[in-house]
């Protein structure tokens, strides 16, 4: 099952909802395509190790991770890191960190218009 997961990460789709959960196989199907967090169960979707895989990956992921860890500086700085426009799903205190904001539009300059308003006098 991992081995197809891995080379489809899409596959996760079509497993069985309790393997959904099965940490080892949701981490072959997020190191393999990051955006595969979208099938994980709720507690995957919940466990840093996993979200962080995913963020690597894919920054959009983040979307689909927990509000507790889309407010975790560590995952919020790997998303923003691989895709700057990830930004728009971090948690609205992490919008306003200038060190994450800094980072998401290093990799792409349309992330400003994620932060938070509050850092538009900040130069």
């Amino acid at each position: 099952m991992a081995r197809a997961v891995c080379q489809t990460p899409s596959a996760l789709y079509y497993v069985h909802e309790d393997l959904q959960g099965r940490r080892e196989l949701v981490l072959a199907a997020v190191n393999g395509q990051g955006l595969a967090l979208f099938f994980a169960s709720e507690a995957m979707r919940s466990d840093p190790d996993v979200v962080l895989a995913a963020a690597r990956h894919c920054g959009l992921a983040l979307q689909y991770a927990s509000a507790h860890l889309r407010g975790t500086r560590e995952v919020v700085l790997a998303a923003v890191r691989q895709h700057g426009l990830a930004l728009q799903f971090a948690s609205a205190a992490l919008r306003k960190d200038s060190d994450v904001v800094l980072a998401a539009v290093a990799q792409h300059g349309e992330a400003l218009k994620h932060a938070s308003p509050s850092l538009a006098g900040d130069r």
